[in-house]
């Protein structure tokens, strides 16, 4: 009895999914997993562990395949599973490599994403990288499809706070969950600087973001919900935003509640902020849809 116990407790704090996955119509696993906890996570992905870490990560596990009648040829499929702490952290790592109009394999519930030579997809605190540079995308659809039903959890976690984010006129799977410094900074140079708070801690309400983009080619522009972790002091915050305005932007002026500008293109860039949630249009070429957007966004920041 004590034996199947501490079976079982085993069982919960290392999951099959993370032992070994085998069964996959067409493919073999190649040997066990390379497993990495946080200190191997730096030397497996060279200087990306910075734009993981914020999001909660426990564990990576990377298992390589080979074609079931044809172990010797060059074709191999690595899938790299992430195993975060919450459905949430898994969904916003996910998300970091969304772009728009993504497109998802039939038959595969979870959000879900395929490209040349590539696949993602996310399912409770799982996310799943699929790399298979040398396989069709038939292949590595199929693959993805069959390794989901593997993975033991629900469905997709999304945040709840990508709710704050307007529907009408968002481009498809655009969307994302926005933790740390550094995932803020490759979204936008208008999320640089320490005064957002991204970097705080997170079991203490660090600073958070939700975007989106919005329009069609060529006229896309982002839309920046920021739930600021802290109550800022004074005008913080508008100083900061201020200042990126001045540094990027022409014409800055405060109009109303909002602070604008445009750039050389002559898009308009808007920013305002009502108590701990702040608003950002960036780079929309329609003045008239900015502000609509803003007044959404901000309406909804009051609800």
């Amino acid at each position: 009895m004590v034996g199947n116990t501490v079976m079982a407790a085993s069982a919960v704090a290392n999951p099959l999914i993370m032992r070994e996955i085998d069964g996959i119509p067409g493919w073999k696993r190649q040997g066990p997993p390379e497993r990495f906890t946080l200190e191997g996570l730096y030397g497996y992905i060279d200087g990306g562990a910075e734009i993981v870490l914020p999001y909660g990560f426990r564990e990576l596990s990377v298992f390589k395949f080979k074609p079931a009648t044809a172990p010797t040829a060059p074709k191999e499929i690595v899938a790299e599973i992430y195993r975060m702490a919450s459905g949430a952290g898994a969904f916003g790592l996910y998300s970091t490599k969304l772009e728009g109009e993504e497109r998802g394999w039939p038959g595969i519930a979870a959000d879900n994403w395929i490209s040349r030579g590539q696949a993602n997809l996310v399912k409770g605190d799982y996310l799943v990288n699929i790399l298979a540079p040398e396989c069709t995308d038939r292949e590595i659809g199929e693959f993805a499809a069959a390794l989901e039903g593997r993975v033991p959890a629900g469905g997709t976690a999304r945040p709840k706070g990508l709710d704050r984010l307007p529907r009408e006129g968002m481009v498809p799977s655009s969307w994302r969950y926005i933790r740390g410094p550094v995932a803020a900074q490759n979204e936008s140079p208008f999320l640089e600087g320490g005064f957002w708070g991204f970097g705080g801690d997170a079991e203490k309400g660090a600073t958070v973001a939700y975007s989106a983009k919005y329009g069609a080619a060529p006229a896309v522009s982002k839309l920046v919900i920021v739930e600021l972790g802290e109550a800022p002091e004074g005008d913080t915050i508008e100083a900061g935003v201020g200042a990126l305005f001045g540094q990027y932007l022409e014409a800055v002026r405060r109009s109303g509640g909002a602070l604008e500008g445009r750039n050389a293109a002559g898009r308009w860039f808007l920013f305002e902020r009502r108590g701990a949630v702040a608003v950002l249009v960036l780079g929309d070429p329609d003045e008239a849809a900015a502000r609509a957007r803003l007044d959404a966004a901000i309406s909804r920041a009051a609800r």
